[in-house]
């Protein structure tokens, strides 16, 4: 009998051990159940699938399921894996897949993937992949970094090296690369490299090699291919038309660069 029960509290033991689980090491610390590496987390458990809730994560390593987190330890997770729902104020991780939304901001130090909803900023250090929505900032900012899909924001949308797809923003969308698809803000849209697609702004354009169209209040592009309405066009080399108030060609012969209306070449 006495073995028997040595034998229940060992077991018992062993299942509080599981369901406790404690890592002084990697500084994780969760009551876990079912089991150590399923079911429902609570605390911060560093591998868990499932559904998962914590006050703040850190060194997290992979999550795949639903993961609550009400607040952030900057650069603590810089290397993890979400994959699934992740939901709080400032959810954050290495790489995020799946739906992420963020009371004041979401930010993956990597990549992230699918849709990703916040109040204030959305930010990222690597590809930002799919439907993102910011209240006021949405920024790739590493040095490979790109915004590819629908970005929308209330403020500003850049990234280090291309957006790819549609970029509407409140008052800016800019990028030290490329552009491809449409960018439309209300003063300013640029791209230091190549804009291929239909920009819109009332404000300020610029871009390095514009080909497309092009609608703004002052359009300024070191080589335009295709149609540019503004009320001042302003292009070093010019193949296409201008239509504005006033249109400059520097490619034009002596004459034609400088025309009112209409200026083109061909």
């Amino acid at each position: 009998m006495k073995k028997l029960l040595l034998l229940f509290l060992l077991l018992q033991l062993n299942y509080l051990n599981d369901l406790f689980a404690q890592d002084t090491v990697r500084n994780a610390t969760s009551l876990n159940f079912p089991s150590h590496n399923y079911g429902i987390s609570f605390g911060n458990s560093y591998r868990f699938n499932g559904i998962r809730i914590n006050f703040a994560d850190e060194n997290v390593e992979m999550i795949n399921g639903l993961n609550l987190t009400l607040w952030f330890k900057m650069f603590r997770n810089k290397e993890s894996v979400v994959n699934g729902i992740s939901v709080g104020v400032i959810p954050t991780g290495g790489t995020m897949r799946g739906v992420n939304i963020g009371l004041l901001g979401v930010g993956g130090a990597h990549d992230l993937y699918g849709f990703n909803l916040s109040g204030i900023v959305v930010g990222g250090s690597g590809y930002m992949n799919g439907l993102t929505i910011s209240g006021l900032l949405t920024m790739a900012d590493g040095p490979e970094s790109s915004i590819n899909g629908i970005a929308l924001s209330g403020l500003g949308i850049g990234a280090r090296k291309a957006i790819n797809g549609l970029a509407v923003a409140g008052l800016a969308v800019g990028t030290d690369g490329d552009i491809n698809g449409v960018a439309s803000s209300l003063a300013y849209v640029s791209s230091e490299k190549n804009f291929i697609g239909i920009a819109v702004t009332a404000g300020y354009l610029e871009s390095s090699a514009f080909h497309g169209i092009a609608l703004a209040g002052y359009s300024k592009t070191t080589k335009m291919n295709g149609l540019s309405i503004a009320l001042f066009n302003s292009s070093n080399e010019l193949h296409g038309v201008q239509l504005g108030i006033l249109n400059y060609a520097g490619n034009n012969p002596v004459g034609l660069k400088w025309l009112p209306l209409i200026n083109g070449h061909f």
